[in-house]
């Protein structure tokens, strides 16, 4: 994904290949695998923060703030799926 980047920034030519590229089912589905990984790591993350802080310590908290990160994060990774198609 970094060196798309890098060849979108590179040139005009860079850019065209990349859009190229980016119109590959393959690609996309790459694409949203990494972003699915991100967006999942981010939101259990933010719910680790929040545990930090004293918020869902307990049994039943850790269950809940689980069930929030999973849903929480399927809404997020289907959002990505239509953005990206």
């Amino acid at each position: 994904m970094l060196y798309l980047l890098e060849l979108s920034l590179q040139s005009e030519s860079g850019f065209a290949l990349v859009q190229e590229l980016l119109s590959n089912v393959f690609v996309k589905l790459l694409a949203w695998a990494v972003l699915s990984g991100l967006l999942y790591h981010l939101i259990a993350g933010l719910k680790h923060l929040l545990m930090d802080l004293g918020y869902g310590e307990t049994l039943k908290g850790g269950f809940v703030g689980a069930c929030i990160t999973v849903a929480l994060s399927t809404v997020a990774i289907i959002v990505a799926g239509v953005w990206i198609w």
